[in-house]
Order: structure tokens, then C-alpha cells, then sequence
């Protein structure tokens, strides 16, 4: 061993033939780690700057929110008000259809007894007349009261389901397979809750209502029907559609009820102009 290696052994108490294991040993902490471990710690008034700062954010996010909350409040009654008013305007243009609609009514069977007593004369006028009643009724155009059928469908319990639909619910294809059933059992005439089934009706939902042309309806729903007394109400009992029914019944606790009635009374449908189609001409 020289004596340049002696000293320096002697200086650092370290074996100079095994400086690579030295060199190992002192570069084992990661250069990063070695970095932060220099860097002085902060002292007492940094972290109470660090803390003064922080509390004033805080500070800062709580009037904002505040802020919103006061201003959420005082436009409350506002928001209450026009919800209100609303209410009442539809409530209101509600009862003026309903109004509209029993005055078209009172005039169409003004209309139609007018129209009897012209055509009462010969014996022409009155097959005329008796053909044109007929297609009045089958078109829906007058009120008709005879045996028949009610069917009443009420919402089930709420389920725990978390889909938007509520499963429990009566839904619009459930009102359809009614009226279908009913009429594929012989029904001549069908209303749900007042509203007259006719070639141009449409049993749809929207949003969570169902609607029956365009006016929305609410459980319960019942659906009137005349037909045979002594058949229409078996062979709807008997049926897919009554099926269906009971299924939904038990598994989702949905009203059904089926009873006969000696006289059923079914309205008219007000408005059965046609939109699009026109009657064809002969040339």
C-alpha cells in the first residue's frame, strides 16, 4: 500500500481499494429524494403564510356560496309565482276546451235531430237516414248507451326498479292491448276515461302521461264498451289480452277489473275532421 493511499485511508477511515462499493453505498438515495432531503425546511411564519392564504380561499368560496344560496332564495317566490300562473292558465284553457267541446256536442245533436225530422218523411228518407245513422256510428260521431263491458286499470305500488319508467305503472301500450282486445272481442264502441275510440284515435304516451288523441288522462283508467252481453264480456275475460293483464297484475300489482253492465254509455268524438285524406270523386 503507498503512503498516498495510507493517508488517505487514515482521512476517511474508508479502504481505498473498495471506493466502488463506497461510491454504491453513498449514490443509493435517488438523486430527487436527495434533492428535497438538501432543501431547507420552512420555517414557522411560511406555513403561517401558507395557512393565511388558505384561509382566505376558504373564506372566499363561502361568500360565493352564500352568495348564490341569498340569491336562489329571493328568486324562489318568483319561480313559485310563474309556476303558478302557469297552472292556472292551463287549468284554465282546459276548461274552455271542455266548454267548446260540450257545445259542439249540444249543436251536433241539434244537428242530427234537425236532420231526422227532414228526413222522416218518405220512405226513402228514412232508409237514408237510417244508412247515415248507421255510418255515424261506426265512424263515432253520436253518443251510444247500450250492454256492454267496463275494464279499469289502476297504477300498482311504486317499485323499487331505479329505471326511469316505473314498471308499476299503467302505461300506454297496457291501454292499447285493452281497446284491442275489446274490439277483436266484438265491441262496437269503446271510450278510455270519456275519450271515444275512433279510426282516427291514438293511445300514446309522453313523458309520464298518457294520452288519448292529444288530451292527457289519469289513472284510474276506465274503459267502456258495448257489444253483445252475452258474449263480448267472455271472450275478452278469455283472452290474450285479459292474459297479459293478469300477468301484469301479479307480477307488478297493477289494477285490473272486468265487470258486465246492462247499459254502458260510450260519447262522441267531437273532432273527426280529416286532415289529409279527402273523399274521392267520380269522374
Amino acid at each position: 500500500m503507498s503512503g498516498n493511499d495510507l493517508g488517505l485511508r487514515r482521512h476517511t477511515g474508508r479502504d481505498p481499494s473498495l471506493s466502488l462499493l463506497w461510491r454504491i453505498s453513498d449514490d443509493a438515495l435517488d438523486p430527487g429524494y436527495a434533492e428535497a432531503k438538501a432543501v431547507p425546511k420552512e420555517g414557522p411564519q411560511r406555513r403561517l403564510g401558507h395557512s393565511l392564504v388558505l384561509a382566505a380561499a376558504l373564506l372566499l368560496l363561502a361568500a360565493l356560496l352564500s352568495a348564490a344560496a341569498l340569491q336562489t332564495l329571493q328568486g324562489a317566490p318568483d319561480a313559485n309565482r310563474t309556476r303558478d300562473d302557469l297552472a292556472a292558465r292551463v287549468t284554465a284553457a282546459s276548461e274552455q276546451v271542455d266548454a267548446a267541446r260540450a257545445s259542439l256536442a249540444q249543436m251536433g245533436a241539434d244537428v242530427s235531430q234537425l236532420r231526422a225530422d227532414a228526413l222522416s218523411g218518405s220512405e226513402t228518407d228514412r232508409q237514408l237516414r237510417d244508412e247515415l245513422l248507421a255510418y255515424e256510428l261506426a265512424s263515432g260521431l253520436v253518443a251510444v248507451t247500450g250492454p256492454g263491458v267496463t275494464v279499469e286499470l289502476t297504477d300498482g305500488p311504486p317499485t323499487d326498479d331505479s329505471s326511469e319508467a316505473d314498471l308499476a305503472r299503467v302505461l300506454d301500450r297496457d291501454l292499447q292491448v285493452v281497446v284491442n282486445g275489446l274490439f277483436a272481442s266484438g265491441a262496437e264502441a269503446v271510450s278510455v276515461n270519456g275519450q271515444r275510440i275512433t279510426a282516427l284515435s291514438a293511445i300514446r304516451g309522453a313523458g309520464g302521461a298518457v294520452l288519448v288523441g292529444y288530451r292527457p288522462l289519469s289513472p284510474p283508467y276506465v274503459v267502456n264498451a258495448i257489444g253483445a252481453p252475452e258474449t263480448l264480456e267472455r271472450r275478452f275475460v278469455e283472452g290474450a289480452a285479459a292474459d297479459e293483464l293478469r300477468t301484469l297484475a301479479g307480477t307488478y300489482g297493477i289494477g285490473f277489473t272486468t265487470r258486465g253492465s246492462d247499459s254502458v254509455t260510450v260519447p262522441a268524438e267531437s273532432d273527426l275532421s280529416l286532415r289529409y285524406a279527402e273523399p274521392r270523386r267520380n269522374s
